[in-house]
């Protein structure tokens, strides 16, 4: 695969982002904690290849995703089930339900694969949507590596604040995965949202804190680390989310 590389842009670019990127693509390949490498591959393809799809297309300009029937346009890697899982949330996340989500767990997508697969497609649309939003074409998917996911889930999880277990800050204190939540001033929802998987949160919070601010910096109000500043951050991303229907 060719490397993440920006090189000849007319516009500077941090190093810490490519950094970040060249990171977040070498461990899309690795055998993660629940998925082979084979399988978070094949995730990334799928959650790319969702944008093609037609009944994604006729469910999004539905009333409702439950009033059309079908199957999806897929790469034929995948469970059924988690190509659904792939495809609602690349395609209609704004829609997404609790019965939504029971259906997958009672159809057999477990909970620590649901969380991993989120983690994945959260990596391919932030890397991808940085790509586009340059007018650049796509990286190549990395090789996938060979070995086994180490199924290691944290002891302390349990279902408390959203559809699957989380590691709430507290229990996580004194445990091999305390550092998901080190240096935040604020330990918000969307942090503890894949702390099932402790690695996906490493792996997306990389990407987030190069690419947009480090946690200190975010609340830190007396100082700009950007080209642009706090207010003009958040009123850039707050646009964007509303026109990506982010109920977030």
């Amino acid at each position: 695969m060719s490397e993440i590389n920006y090189q000849g842009l007319p516009w500077p670019l941090r190093d810490e982002v490519t950094a970040a990127q060249r990171r977040a693509w070498e461990r899309l390949g690795r055998p993660g904690t629940w998925l082979t490498g084979a399988e978070r591959i094949a995730v990334a393809a799928e959650a790319r290849n969702a944008s093609g799809c037609a009944l994604c297309r006729e469910r999004k300009e539905a009333l409702s995703p439950r009033a059309v029937a079908g199957s999806h346009d897929h790469l034929g890697a995948l469970a059924e089930l988690e190509v659904e899982q792939i495809h609602r949330i690349c395609s209609d996340p704004g829609r997404l339900s609790r019965a939504w989500h029971r259906g997958l767990r009672d159809g057999g997508v477990s909970e620590e694969r649901y969380v991993e697969i989120v983690g994945v497609i959260g990596t391919v649309v932030v890397i991808d949507t940085f790509t586009k939003g340059l007018e650049l074409d796509p990286w190549p998917l990395p090789s996938a590596q060979a070995g086994q996911p180490s199924r290691r889930r944290p002891p302390a999880a349990r279902r408390q604040m959203a559809w699957v277990s989380t590691l709430a800050p507290e229990d996580a204190k004194g445990t091999a995965d305390e550092d998901i939540y080190a240096g935040r001033p604020v330990i918000a929802n969307i942090v503890q949202a894949m702390s099932l998987v402790p690695a996906e949160v490493r792996n997306f919070f990389d990407l987030v804190e190069h690419q947009y601010l480090p946690p200190t910096a975010m609340y830190d109000f007396d100082n700009e680390y950007r080209a642009i500043d706090h207010a003009q951050i958040e009123l850039v991303a707050g646009r964007i989310s509303a026109l990506n229907q982010c109920v977030y």
